[in-house]
């Protein structure tokens, strides 16, 4: 969970799946109001945690992914 919260766009983009479900990296650039390199950097780096995963194109939380993300909720 640290590795999520120590980074504010991590935590962020992670909120932001949980929100809205399944997500595009442009998409997400523009909501997020992030140059597409950064968030492609961040998606990358919660890919390699299992945190997301893509499929179809789109960005979404796996399990541990939707766990962390309701833990940060409720801090």
């Amino acid at each position: 969970m640290g590795f999520v919260t120590g980074n504010n766009n991590r935590q962020k983009l992670l909120t932001l799946l949980g929100a809205k479900g399944g997500m595009d990296g442009p998409r997400i650039a523009k909501t997020m109001h992030l140059v597409s390199v950064s968030v492609n950097r961040i998606l990358g780096e919660l890919m390699e945690k299992d945190l997301i995963i893509q499929e179809n194109g789109l960005y979404q939380l796996t399990e541990l992914g939707t766990t962390i993300e309701r833990k940060i909720q409720g801090l």
